[in-house]
């Protein structure tokens, strides 16, 4: 079999989070695996069977991991495809993607978990991973079947948008999460303050005619999904925060050694509620976008990792 000549990627932007680094520099790729890297100067007297590429300023960085994809298949393939959200992610530098178990049917078996799998890799463009459902049928009840997902190659378990709102449910599948190692990922949200939410509660809010929902709506879920991770101790993953006493929440808890990380949408570090403007339909969100005082502290919770 042919040898794949070595690659020099000269004259880029190199981003390394590992080492903090951001600035020029080169790298040189042999078989697939990065052979070698010149931070802040190019590659000389290059061998004849190296191919050069001269990439002109851009960034060169590791590809990206999307924790949080929604896909249509399962059941609305229209919509969006295996296939198509693995196209999307490879043009825009996403190299690993985690697919959310609220298709139809949801991935909540071990036999759903090997159907993602054996179409990623039918497809072969970037690593697709699935997460499997917390509860059967992402209904919040039943316990589905996390230590055989597990097994079968599922990443984490997730209601994905679904609050689980039963605290004993939700207690147990920390629990047994824990026994088998696996991170629990949960939307902080009271579905009763945040049903029909346009907005977040206040002046600007009131002012449209919006429903909306209080920032506590946040709180109250988080508050309690830390208990019970300090309860069972088992890992969590705070999924979407959206305003700064959640982040409070998260350092209080941290400080007690709870095993909590946390996600951010790049919606809530780029908008705040004011982006509504005129009723801009596409502005809202669920999580709904918060004041800017509360973008400000995410961006700089986000900069203090």
């Amino acid at each position: 079999m042919a040898r794949n000549p070595p690659i020099a990627f000269q004259n880029a932007r190199l981003v390394d989070p590992e080492s903090r680094y951001d600035g020029p520099g080169s790298l040189i790729v042999s078989e697939g695996v990065i052979a070698d890297v010149a931070k802040g100067r190019e590659f000389k007297d290059l061998s004849g069977d190296v191919r050069v590429i001269d990439c002109a300023g851009a960034m060169l960085a590791p590809g990206l991991i999307d924790l949080r994809v929604k896909t249509g298949e399962p059941g609305a393939e229209p919509k969006e495809t295996l296939k198509s959200a693995a196209q999307a992610a490879a043009a825009g530098g996403v190299t690993s993607m985690v697919v959310q178990p609220d298709t139809d049917p949801a991935i909540d078996d071990p036999s759903m978990v090997d159907f993602i799998l054996r179409r990623a890799r039918d497809i072969e463009l970037v690593n697709v991973y699935p997460a499997g459902a917390a509860t059967k049928g992402l209904k919040g009840q039943q316990l589905a079947e996390i230590g055989l997902m597990r097994d079968a190659g599922c990443v984490y378990i997730t209601d994905a948008d679904h609050s689980i709102v039963d605290s004993r449910v939700f207690r147990r599948i920390l629990a047994y999460a824990k026994a088998f190692d696996m991170l629990v990922a949960h939307r902080p949200a009271d579905p009763w303050l945040t049903a029909g939410a346009g907005a977040t509660e206040g002046d600007f809010a009131a002012r449209l005619g919006i429903p909306a929902a209080p920032a506590a709506a946040e709180t109250i879920m988080l508050e309690r999904d830390l208990a019970l991770a300090e309860l069972t101790g088992a890992r969590l993953l705070v999924d979407q925060i959206t305003c700064a006493a959640s982040l409070a929440a998260l350092r209080r808890a941290r400080d007690r050694g709870v095993k909590v990380h946390a996600s951010v949408s790049i919606n809530h570090l780029s908008f705040n509620e004011l982006d509504i403007g005129d009723y801009r339909t596409f502005a809202k969100l669920d999580p709904p976008l918060r004041g800017e005082d509360d973008r400000q502290a995410l961006i700089e919770a986000l900069a203090e990792g």
